[in-house]
């Protein structure tokens, strides 16, 4: 239940009243009289103690707070902290001596960011060498798409080395941004609303959540392999929010962690996106914001209403949904819907993602 303000015409009529009902005889609603002044003076008071009472009662909950630092406490009470921005880590590729072994700390550089290698490696008879790297600095800025490009930082300090290192095909990921306050508050309410039951799936759930970077995540039971548990996840920064393998790889490493004994297999995994290719005609105002507009709406719906669908445990995208976000993108007045024909279902790990947008 919120708390009602009351207007200052309102407070002021009170204290009038108040001031005729203990000072028979008076009378506050005279403007030539001076408990008039005191009361207008004590109902703007009034109205500053009101305004605060309102903002403590907002603030109390978790639902409604919205006090970064309140929010940060509420979710503290329940053990959910905001996550801090991670670096990227994952594998280069590149030559140098062979047989010559290379010790930890060479640095690489791309696009501003500087890598560091952490273990020493040998490289192979035929000069071939792979280093573990991680990013000196944080943010999903750092993360590289396989095959993206290292220079070496300083030639001078490993002549045998190549100058050019290339990111092996996991990518270099699990960098992501500091986590932001609706993000924290989703978590803290996710945790409140399903408190920790000794390996329920929303454990794992809140095990893959407290990743930097994951945005959403899904635990289903394995069917025919009593306790084993499957995780899919959405990382930010990700084309279409689809996990890189160095993101899976992170995941994986805190579920391994955190998981019970008596699990025997809980397995991190991408989803599969499902491009889902869209056809409008008879857009009011069909302009290029508008058409931006729309297709980010439909993005936002995918990642909102959706999760994966596995066989036995399918996931149905209705066509009306789509139809919805099309509404709802600002400037959009009448469409019409031509394709999808028809619901959607998922299965196979499958997650929606906007393909293809055409207009008629």
């Amino acid at each position: 239940m919120g708390f009602p303000l009351r207007s200052l015409e309102e407070i002021s009529r009170t204290v009038r009243g108040a001031f005729r009902q203990y000072l028979p005889g008076t009378d506050a609603s005279l403007r030539v009289n001076v408990t008039y002044v005191i009361a207008k003076a004590v109902s703007l008071l009034a109205r500053e103690y009101e305004l605060r009472f309102g903002w403590l009662h907002r603030n109390m909950f978790l639902w409604s707070a919205d006090n970064a630092e309140w929010v940060s406490l509420l979710a503290a009470d329940v053990g959910i902290w905001a996550k801090a921005p991670s670096a990227s880590s994952g594998a280069v590729t590149g030559t140098g001596a062979p047989g010559q072994v290379y010790p930890a700390g060479i640095r690489l550089s791309s696009g501003g960011q500087t890598f560091v290698t952490t273990s020493a490696v040998a490289a192979d008879a035929l000069g071939g060498v792979t280093f573990p790297v991680l990013c000196e600095q944080s943010g999903a800025a750092t993360n590289r798409d396989a095959a993206a490009v290292l220079m070496l930082a300083d030639p001078s300090l490993q002549p045998t080395l190549s100058q050019e290192f290339a990111v092996t095909s996991g990518g270099l990921g699990g960098g992501a941004d500091a986590e932001t306050l609706e993000a924290l508050r989703s978590r803290a309410l996710q945790r409140k609303r399903n408190p920790p039951r000794a390996g329920a799936l929303s454990d794992y759930e809140e095990i893959a959540l407290s990743v930097a970077g994951v945005i959403k995540a899904w635990a289903f039971r394995v069917p025919a392999s009593p306790g084993a548990v499957t995780v899919l996840f959405l990382f930010a920064g990700r084309v279409n929010s689809i996990p890189l393998p160095g993101d899976v790889a992170a995941v994986q490493a805190a579920i391994d962690a955190r998981r019970l004994i008596r699990v025997d297999a809980g397995e991190a995994s991408a989803p599969v996106p499902l491009a889902i290719n869209v056809s409008i005609s008879g857009l009011s105002q069909d302009t290029a914001e508008i058409r931006a507009a729309v297709e980010a709406s439909i993005r936002t719906m995918l990642v909102n209403r959706c999760r994966p669908g596995l066989a036995g445990n399918t996931f149905t995208v209705s066509r009306s949904w789509i139809s919805e976000a099309i509404s709802a993108a600002s400037g959009e007045d009448r469409h019409v819907l031509l394709a999808p024909a028809g619901d959607i279902v998922l299965t196979g790990g499958q997650f929606p993602v906007l393909g293809v947008v055409t207009y008629a």
